[in-house]
């Protein structure tokens, strides 16, 4: 059963994105269907994250920020508009150097896996 929104602080922290963010992103470009313009939120793959972490909501708004980083104007969410794009932009790092998912933990073993 899955629960039904993220607890405060699963994707970032004080505007620094978690491990949890990068694990989404993860999650999320692995399931794009082959020649899907990253820049348009694909609803499958948003799914796809859903189901790994067990949560029905949070995460559509989140992945939309990282991947159109122009998209948030609120001054209120600039922090976490700003994690959600570096994120998207180390998890594409990561993923053209050749790194999979289960390697993240290892490789950010300072970050806390909730």
């Amino acid at each position: 059963m899955k629960t039904q929104h993220l607890p405060k602080g699963f994707l970032s922290t004080n505007g620094k994105p978690t491990i949890n963010s990068i694990i989404m992103y993860f999650v999320y470009l692995w399931n794009l269907p082959k020649g899907w313009n990253e820049q348009t939120l694909n609803h499958e793959s948003v799914e796809k994250v859903r189901d790994h972490f067990g949560v029905d909501h949070g995460f559509g708004t989140m992945i939309q920020w990282g991947i159109q980083h122009s998209c948030c104007k609120s001054k209120t969410s600039s922090g976490r508009h700003n994690s959600m794009s570096q994120s998207y932009i180390l998890t594409k790092s990561l993923i053209g150097g050749g790194v999979e998912l289960g390697d993240v933990p290892m490789l950010f073993p300072m970050l806390k896996v909730s």
